[in-house]
């Protein structure tokens, strides 16, 4: 890894930052969710960024992938735990992948902890020849710690050029794994503390896609959806909102529906614990160093 890539690996990370305190300011009871989204994005973009992928909002059960879509009305109010999600890259380099948890509630707050606190503890293991399932180990021995379940299918992970999920995977419960950080590594840290059962099934709902092969298709709209996801997302996952307004809206949908079938894409369903149950997250972006790492987001 060059000098220059490194820069824009911090760039990214410090960008995400300032997003994740700008996001803190946006986000409030009465705000849309659709605003909020937009307006972190915006931000990101403004400040010499690109979205790595769209603004999770995911709240109370959902886990993950929620982003709002161009029609949506949903607004934050009291009665939500919301995990936000952001990630950054500077020409292609995610160095930026930071979320937290914000409790409208104000009534979760050892939860909310329990997340913060474990991505504290596995951060200061982190280091090269660190064993990875030693930084898993610490992870789910602090949330059951406090009295939640991590979610085990869930995972920390590398992030590299034009990809947010690459080696190293960094598991929130233990495993048999015997392979050890490396130096120069850029990863992901993210512990998820739930009220459920600790696993997390995909939703019905989607409106995130990612880019996954090309395919011979005899829709002219499909193949310009694919073509624009190739040359603009590559791997890098992207709302239907971003797209919406170039295409006609019924065509669109059935050209989506079309290329996820055929596999030309790939669609990031809503990921939810149990009906009922709560989950929190913390994560940040990290750079692996011989003697401990350095911190991309803080």
């Amino acid at each position: 890894m060059t000098e220059e890539n490194i820069e824009k690996y911090r760039k990214a990370g410090k960008i995400a930052a300032k997003a994740r305190k700008k996001s803190k300011k946006i986000i409030k009871k009465g705000k849309s969710f659709l605003e909020a989204a937009e307006e972190i994005e915006n931000y990101i973009e403004g400040q010499g960024g690109k979205p790595a992928f769209p603004v999770n909002l995911s709240t109370n059960n959902e886990a993950a992938h929620y982003t709002p879509g161009k029609d949506a009305r949903k607004e934050f109010n009291e009665e939500q735990v919301v995990k936000v999600d952001i990630g950054v890259h500077v020409d292609g380099y995610v160095g930026g992948d930071t979320a937290y948890t914000k409790d409208f509630t104000e009534e979760n707050f050892e939860l909310v902890k329990a997340s913060e606190i474990a991505l504290e503890n596995a951060i200061s293991l982190a280091k090269a020849g660190r064993k990875i399932k030693e930084i898993s180990k610490e992870i789910q021995e602090t949330i059951e710690e406090k009295g939640f379940k991590p979610i085990r299918n869930l995972s920390g992970h590398g992030l590299g050029e034009r990809t947010t999920h690459t080696e190293p995977t960094i598991p929130n419960v233990k495993t048999n794994t015997t392979e050890e950080l490396k130096e120069g590594q850029i990863i992901a840290i993210e512990p998820f503390a739930s009220t459920g059962q600790g696993r997390v099934k995909e939703g019905k709902k989607a409106e995130i896609y990612g880019y996954n092969k090309p395919i011979q298709i005899r829709d002219r709209t499909a193949r310009k959806i694919m073509k624009q996801a190739e040359k603009e997302y590559k791997e890098l996952p992207f709302a239907k909102r971003w797209i919406q307004g170039q295409y006609q809206e019924l065509k669109m949908k059935m050209a989506l529906k079309n290329l996820t079938n055929k596999k030309a894409l790939k669609k990031y369903p809503v990921l939810k614990d149990d009906e009922g149950s709560l989950v929190s997250q913390a994560e940040k972006t990290i750079k692996i160093e011989e003697n401990g790492c350095e911190g991309l987001t803080d």
